[in-house]
């Protein structure tokens, strides 16, 4: 058997272990996978930011951050909001920090880089952090799911199948 054969069998098996583990787990490990999948994307980014830009940055997560809070304010308080407007929007917001953090870090290079991008990230965290009004320490919290399409966003399934 070639490599590429191995390859393609190797990616079907976990193509079919992916679209049949809703089926065998229960709630708890959907809900932690999906969690997983999502958190996998994040650090795939940065892998993208430090392997092919080699641009370290310990800001990363401060986007991240202001992502969620931009797609839990912009959007309506008791229903859930459709993910065509509120995507752009929130990344718009993050568009406009990185412009602003851009002008500032990118003039400076190796450490000086590294600290400048953490002291934004602190920067931001301290602000949200420091508002009541967005939960304080312990963050918003966001109980309903945004929508797609006409899909049942609410129903770990179907979550689960979008974030594959």
């Amino acid at each position: 058997m070639t490599d590429s054969r191995k390859s393609l069998a190797v990616f079907l098996a976990a193509a079919l272990l992916l679209a049949l583990f809703p089926l065998v787990g229960g709630t708890f490990y959907v809900q932690l996978f999906v969690k997983v999948m999502i958190l996998a994307i994040f650090a795939m980014s940065l892998d993208l930011l430090i392997g092919y830009t080699g641009l370290v940055s310990f800001g990363h997560a401060a986007y991240f951050g202001l992502a969620g809070y931009a797609l839990a304010l912009l959007g309506p308080q008791y229903e859930a909001a459709s993910l065509w407007w509120s995507l752009p929007a929130a990344m718009a917001v993050c568009a406009l920090f990185a412009l602003v953090t851009g002008l500032l870090v990118l003039r400076t290079k190796g450490i000086f880089f590294i600290m400048v991008t953490l002291a934004f990230a602190q920067m931001l965290f301290f602000l949200f952090v420091s508002l009541k009004a967005y939960g304080g320490d312990d963050g918003l919290i966001v109980r309903r799911r945004n929508q797609l399409f006409d899909l049942n966003m609410a129903d770990d399934t179907t979550f689960y199948y979008v974030a594959v």
